[in-house]
């Protein structure tokens, strides 16, 4: 596939970040569309894809061929594109499954590429290159801070949609930043996050009584709509003001459980990308609190708050990332702590669903409800579950 720009479909996964993160991926050679269509998802992933799947690949294969199937796309010029964590997740082998159902569906002859840091697929692995990088860390420090300040002032807001305008205006700023490559340094950056933060405190808020919510989960669950069933804006229809943590976070503790423990060479590459992400990550929380707003502390503080608490020997997947999510969350004011993870995900219900009856022992004054998200299951009864949780 050679001598022509390729489209790169890339399934929904972080609905906030990917607007800015999707032109990390664009170049010359690539043009990343990122996939959103809803309709049929489920039933298409089911028929393609066997039942007993996590959900998350169910929806992941259901996007994918249906995008195929809907005539937009060139096929003779179109990849797919799979982040991959590359431990014992289900994540790790998405991409078999995948190419499985495309087989099925006839479209083996599509190219489904990997994006890893593991070495997988190594004949068919995305190829990154330093600006691709730093676009990336760029929108996710950006994404972040601006998800942040959003939730917390969207549910307070004087006047209504001014923090949409406000997150439109800064999207437009940072995307044509992005997009040309420019203001991407270390520097730039950090003026960038104070601006952002400085320039929300200007939004009126008005007092009012609302439940304040922390989500957990698992990644796809988390920060996918379609994996929760537009959760946010359910919650935002019950009058909650929620927290959902940032994507750097993540990175941190990827790169730290991981990645550190690579080959002597490619270990020290990674503690030094840790420390440039933490740092950055660190003018996120500074410049959020110097205003105001709240946040979780940054990585290094953030995950000695849990010592003691929590086992850090449980890093597969999302693994101890999440009760540390909770005890963290617990500490900025939120005490109504909604869990999410999708039925099937092995390590998700281990490392994650398994620690909530020890943390709610341990926080006894705190209340921690659990929500699984399948394709069997009823939106309803997910419903009735979190409210559960909203009127305690």
């Amino acid at each position: 596939m050679k001598n022509k720009q390729k489209t790169v479909l890339i399934p929904s996964m972080l609905d906030f970040h990917f607007p800015l993160l999707q032109y990390a991926f664009c170049s010359k050679k690539y043009k990343a569309v990122i996939l959103d269509d809803t309709e049929d998802i489920v039933q298409t992933g089911l028929f393609y894809a066997h039942n007993d799947l996590c959900y998350p690949c169910v929806l992941i294969i259901g996007q994918m061929i249906n995008a195929l199937k809907s005539g937009k796309y060139d096929l003779k010029n179109t990849i797919l594109l799979i982040p991959q964590a590359g431990d014992a997740c289900r994540g790790s082998n998405y991409i078999h499954m995948i190419r499985h159902a495309l087989k099925k569906a006839g479209y083996s002859n599509i190219p489904i590429i990997s994006l890893n840091f593991k070495g997988l697929e190594g004949e068919n692995q995305f190829s990154v290159n330093p600006l691709m990088v730093m676009k990336a860390v760029a929108a996710i420090m950006y994404s972040d801070i601006l998800m942040i300040l959003k939730n917390q002032i969207e549910p307070y807001e004087k006047t209504l949609g001014e923090t949409k305008q406000y997150i439109d205006k800064w999207f437009l700023t940072l995307e044509n930043q992005i997009k040309r490559g420019k203001k991407l340094s270390y520097i730039s950056i950090k003026r960038n996050l104070k601006r952002i933060a400085e320039d929300f405190k200007n939004i009126q808020q008005i007092e009012k009584s609302t439940n304040k919510i922390g989500i957990v989960g698992e990644l796809y669950i988390k920060y996918c709509k379609l994996g929760n069933s537009n959760i946010e804006s359910f919650l935002r229809e019950e009058n909650c003001e929620y927290m959902v943590n940032g994507f750097s976070w993540y990175i941190l503790y990827y790169i730290d459980t991981h990645l550190t423990e690579e080959n002597k060479a490619m270990g020290l590459l990674f503690r030094l990308a840790l420390k440039y992400l933490s740092s950055l990550q660190i003018s996120v929380v500074i410049n959020l609190r110097k205003n105001g707003f709240r946040c979780v502390s940054e990585y290094k503080t953030f995950k000695n708050n849990a010592k003691g608490k929590v086992s850090f020997g449980l890093k597969v997947a999302d693994g101890w990332l999440i009760s540390c999510e909770v005890i963290n969350l617990i500490k900025e004011g939120y005490n109504k702590i909604l869990c999410i993870q999708p039925f099937g995900c092995m390590p998700n219900h281990v490392c994650g669903k398994g620690m909530y009856a020890n943390l709610q022992r341990q926080f006894p004054n705190v209340n921690i409800v659990s929500v699984d998200y399948d394709s069997s299951g009823s939106e309803i009864n997910i419903h009735n579950r979190i409210k559960m949780l909203i009127d305690i």
